[in-house]
């Protein structure tokens, strides 16, 4: 049975909760910094205009040539009023096609964006969407990117509000995913990013212009070109969708590029083989499997459900809330349902635009080729370990380590009674072999910490502490 343990696969999150990441110095400030803001369509989209104003010397909003002229005219009363700048982009005019107008809008936001920064002298570049807003001085972030001499910078993302359901979920969802960032920095959202204008054109020459995970491409072609990729977590706050069905449509798109990124760009991720194993393995090659257990195995799923949820509270506990009483209901919809809506995206927009999105950029800068090597083989090991434990011996009459049998765990059996105790064992085993790696990480952490800091004197009685 592979579902009890691919679950353990989500909580990279958890172990993030023991990384330092940078924080905001008051003593730097750097004001040589401009916001872009793309914009298309309609002005009403630009809901962050009050923010804008205390920045509008130094804000453009960045639009293409094809739009409507009420949309220009709207836009450049508000440009006139606030003192912010107008960038038009050109594009082809003459297009008949409406699915090719469709994908000029959409991969405006990069292309404009790539665009927009050569028509610009500052040395730093906020890339901002129309509904995001910080409470942040942002000449203090520009700062801390002056300070350490970073390229590219994520940022946390967070939801302006939390008042329904589908918000409040998103919420729990946004907290935990933004914790990767200090992992991964170079996951950069399209609602904010910042980074140094050079670097950024460099990176957007590079640009596959394909709008699905075109925010992530930013920071994984900036990651793999050698620049130095940080996160930096200051609270940018943006409208998320308020309903269930706005939600779904908006993770459609999200998993349209996250299969871009996974599996038809899976050479620019093998750089990080967990990351690779875990969204290009786990989230896609191996959804049949997870289907195929759940149909099978329904009655395990409350444990597991118990469990994630459990888990879910003690790894966020800082921002616990009811709903997260139903957030693993909510990751398990999503990671079973949304990757087949986003394949169909993907192909979808791939027929209609003619675009794949592939990612020219095939290796890491400076990365030993050796090290790719590893990184393969410990992902092929990796595999065979998860696949071996039940599905391949049956399927591929393989050799199987039992590790159920070795726990003795028997989900075969069709006795109510049965089921309960063997639930209830899995339950237990899942928890403590997750607090045990939980405090484990902290100990390493605490650990390395303490060597790499002369001022942190390493305290083997706070060890002791920290296992008992």
């Amino acid at each position: 049975m592979l579902l009890p343990w691919l679950t353990f696969f989500d909580f990279r999150g958890a172990f993030a909760n023991f990384i330092e990441t940078k924080r905001l110095d008051y003593q730097n400030k750097c004001e040589d910094f401009v916001i872009l803001v793309p914009i298309f369509n309609d002005v009403k989209y630009l809901t962050n205009i009050e923010f804008l104003r205390k920045y509008s010397g130094r804000v453009a909003l960045c639009t293409t040539n094809i739009e409507t002229d009420e949309f220009y005219e709207k836009l450049y009363k508000i440009a006139d009023e606030n003192g912010f700048m107008v960038i038009e982009c050109d594009f082809d005019k003459g297009m008949k096609n409406p699915w090719k107008i469709y994908h000029k809008t959409l991969v405006a936001h990069e292309y404009v964006l790539g665009r927009s920064l050569k028509a610009l002298k500052a040395k730093y570049v906020i890339f901002l969407d129309g509904d995001t807003t910080c409470k942040n001085e942002l000449s203090y972030l520009a700062g801390i990117m002056e300070r350490d001499n970073i390229d590219l910078a994520s940022v946390k993302i967070v939801p302006s509000k939390h008042e329904t359901v589908a918000e409040n979920l998103q919420y729990i969802e946004y907290e935990i995913a933004m914790k990767s960032r200090r992992i991964y920095p170079w996951l950069t959202s399209g609602a904010a990013m910042i980074g140094k204008r050079d670097s950024m054109e460099k990176i957007m020459e590079k640009h596959s212009l394909f709008f699905n995970g075109g925010d992530i491409e930013i920071g994984k072609i900036a990651y793999l070109m050698g620049f130095k990729v940080e996160y930096i977590p200051v609270n940018f706050y943006t409208d998320v969708p308020e309903t269930i069905p706005k939600l779904v449509k908006q993770r459609t798109s999200w998993f349209c590029g996250a299969f871009r990124h996974s599996v038809i760009n899976a050479h620019t991720n093998l750089f990080s083989p967990l990351y690779s194993l875990y969204f290009t393995i786990i989230i896609f090659f191996m959804l049949p499997f997870k289907i195929y257990e759940m149909l099978s195995f329904w009655y395990v799923l409350p444990f597991i459900i118990v469990f994630y949820m459990i888990m879910t509270i003690v790894s966020n506990w800082k921002i616990r809330n009811r709903y997260m009483l139903i957030s693993p209901l909510y990751s398990l919809l999503q990671v079973i349902i949304m990757p087949i809506l986003g394949m169909f995206k993907y192909f979808e927009t791939i027929i209609r635009t003619g675009n794949v999105g592939f990612i020219k950029v095939f290796y890491k800068n400076n990365y030993p080729p050796l090290r790719y090597v590893f990184n393969i083989l410990l992902i092929g090991v990796i595999i065979f370990a998860i696949f071996n434990i039940d599905v391949v011996e049956e399927k591929l009459l393989l050799h199987n380590i039992d590790i159920f049998g070795i726990l003795e765990l028997d989900f075969h059996s069709k006795s109510v009674l049965s089921i309960i105790y063997n639930g209830i064992k899995l339950f237990l085993v899942m928890t403590g072999t997750f607090f045990f790696f939980m405090i484990l990480f902290r100990t390493f952490y605490y650990v390395r910490d303490s060597i790499t800091n002369k001022k942190v004197k390493l305290d083997y009685r706070k060890i002791f502490k920290i296992w008992m």
